[in-house]
């Protein structure tokens, strides 16, 4: 029952009416018997500053940050972990006394869903050059992967995240590949962080056939995930023999990792699995 103690935590981006966060935290309330509340705002460019002061006068306890805001988040913050530093983009503001503290949950996501894969280290590809395929380099770098490939479709984007991650962790080991040969290589595990293979963005047949012709065996993350089964990635893959998982454990670890950063509490990770894949059907 909400009530008047009922403490908040929130969603903000643009637009949010398709997020599966809510059902996720809210179950996560519920079965840590926490007296809270998880709502989503869709909240406009050029407000974010505005509704982050209005959730903290409010006695938020804090708030997701999803698409278009991350990378401004990071400016709006009086204090930032060294991992969202890295990625140069914040996912989870709290709300402290001290002002806005900001971390990046993305680089757990990505963490937990690939120590579902268990690669085995080596080197890595990486597709994008987005906040979250600088989540995911960060991610990457710390499971003791040697090198990491990255290949873009607009390759100065990449050849900047490239030269960012390189100068924050002050080694050369990232590789900048033309988009239309990275099949050209092998690599022990390939990671989609663009958007191909959303319901706006699909895939063309040629990059499909050529990234699923670099896998080799490998295994594959999608970062992006669809309702109702895996993507379109993620079943060539298999197809292949490749082990492959999509963007929905990359959720589900971020939101565990939200929810403790929240509550100061463990999160309830069955739960907000179970509630992820009811709010797919």
């Amino acid at each position: 029952m909400i009530g008047a103690a009922t403490r908040l935590a929130a969603l903000v981006g643009h637009p949010v009416g398709h997020s599966l966060s809510p059902a996720m935290q809210n179950a996560a309330f519920e079965a840590a018997g926490g007296d809270g509340c998880y709502l989503a705002f869709d909240v406009v460019p050029g407000r974010l500053d505005t509704a982050l002061k209005g959730l903290a006068a409010l006695g938020a306890l804090g708030a997701n940050v999803t698409l278009p805001h991350k990378e401004e988040a990071f400016g709006l913050c009086d204090w930032i972990e060294p991992s969202a530093r890295l990625v140069g983009a914040v996912n989870v503001v709290l709300f402290k006394e001290e002002g806005l503290w900001g971390y990046n949950s993305d680089v757990d996501g990505v963490r937990g869903a690939l120590a579902e894969l268990s690669p085995s280290g080596g080197r890595a590809l990486l597709l994008g050059a987005g906040g979250s395929a600088r989540a995911a380099a960060v991610a990457l770098l710390g499971r003791e992967f040697s090198s990491l490939a990255v290949a873009n479709r607009t390759a100065d984007r990449a050849r900047r995240m490239a030269g960012d991650i390189e100068a924050a962790l002050g080694r050369q080991t990232v590789t900048v590949l033309d988009w239309k040969r990275f099949h050209e290589e092998p690599f022990d595990l390939v990671v989609n962080a663009t958007s191909l293979g959303l319901a706006s963005n699909p895939w063309s047949g040629e990059d499909l056939t050529r990234l699923v012709r670099s896998l080799r065996g490998a295994p594959l993350l999608d970062l992006v995930y669809r309702r109702g089964g895996g993507t379109e990635l993620v079943e060539a893959a298999r197809s292949v023999g490749s082990p492959a998982v999509d963007g929905r454990s990359v959720l589900l670890h971020q939101g565990m990792r939200s929810f403790a950063l929240f509550t100061g509490c463990g999160a309830p990770g069955e739960a907000m699995r179970r509630a992820l894949e009811e709010g797919e059907r």
